[in-house]
């Protein structure tokens, strides 16, 4: 069992983007506060499964707690080469590990789900346009950030990072054709119109201090429990009505499934919508905390979301309620 003395965890590396901001390891390695490898960050190709989740297993991983990263990749979107060479807060890292968090173990005589402690399984590293690197520990529905990193701007010749290289091909050619085929129309598009959205993931990091109500049409219902994930990337699992009811800073919900006594919904939040309306509450009462009322309809076959703070109620439009379940 994991515990506050416990010194060393074993974890696996993955490397993840935003799924329109592809990008590829080009070489990468993590190394203990004694300079020595622990090891490498995989190379599995384009990675662009989004901010939110895990990237591809590739076999690299280790025990010892990273005190350092250096890691070179190719953004695709950016057609430029990053390398970021950082120390890592290795105590926040280790505290973090020791903290865990808690999950339903397997069942007991009773045929119930005890709560048992457990802890993070994944160190993730994350790339997003202008050099932004973000590093998380991941693990069981669970997800916290670590730190935030700044990578720099680097050549790096394309037939050593090609597996074959293209001697008729020029730099340029070759991060055109990448481009070409790892860029979906719809962001090349995007990209053409209004460029890319630098400091959008630093947007997301901002935290705010507010918590999720339910005002139910019988007013006896409540939340008894959610699963959310952030558009900073961290995520976890509320386990009971107690924790819910508590105001927490977080970054701005993106996906979060809310567990009632009887029904269940997961709910997508819109982030353009979230930072505007959080930013607007922020101005009008900035050290009041937010909710987040959920007005749900008979049987719960729809929801109103409106955002409160003090008397300014502004009601969410661009929500979108992706199941309902239960009953």
């Amino acid at each position: 069992m994991k515990n506050s003395q416990q010194e060393e965890f074993s974890y696996m590396v993955t490397m993840t983007a935003p799924e329109e901001y592809p990008v590829e390891v080009h070489i990468g390695v993590l190394t203990d506060d004694k300079k020595e490898l622990i090891c490498g960050v995989p190379k599995t190709g384009v990675e662009d499964g989004g901010w939110q989740y895990d990237g591809d297993a590739g076999g690299q991983g280790g025990s010892r707690i990273p005190s350092h990263l250096d890691l070179t990749y190719v953004n695709y979107a950016e057609k430029k080469f990053w390398k970021i060479d950082a120390e890592l807060p290795k105590e926040k890292i280790l505290q973090l590990f020791q903290e865990g968090f808690m999950v339903q173990g397997n069942p007991d005589n009773n045929g119930n789900f005890p709560w048992e402690k457990s802890t993070y399984d994944k160190i993730t590293i994350g790339a997003a346009p202008g050099g932004v690197v973000v590093v998380w520990l991941s693990g069981n529905h669970h997800r916290r950030e670590v730190c935030r990193l700044q990578a720099k701007e680097i050549t790096v010749d394309k037939n050593k990072f090609r597996p074959h290289p293209q001697y008729d091909e020029t730099q340029q050619q070759f991060f055109d054709k990448k481009y070409s085929i790892n860029i979906s129309d719809s962001t090349k598009t995007a990209i053409e119109k209004t460029g890319i959205p630098f400091g959008l993931w630093d947007k997301y990091r901002e935290k705010y201090t507010y918590r999720f109500v339910l005002a139910p049409y019988d007013n006896k219902d409540k939340i008894t429990g959610l699963y959310r994930i952030n558009y900073n990337g961290e995520s976890e699992f509320l386990i009971d009505a107690k924790a819910v009811e508590s105001y927490k800073s977080d970054g701005i919900p993106y996906d979060v499934n809310f567990y009632f006594a009887k029904y269940n919904a997961e709910i997508i939040f819109n982030d353009q919508e979230m930072l505007e309306v959080f930013g607007e509450m922020r101005k009008l009462y900035p050290d009041q905390p937010i909710d987040i009322v959920l007005v749900p309809g008979f049987m719960y076959n729809d929801f109103k979301v409106v955002v409160q703070c003090k008397d300014k109620k502004i009601a969410l439009e661009k929500f979108k309620v992706k199941r309902i379940w239960g009953g």
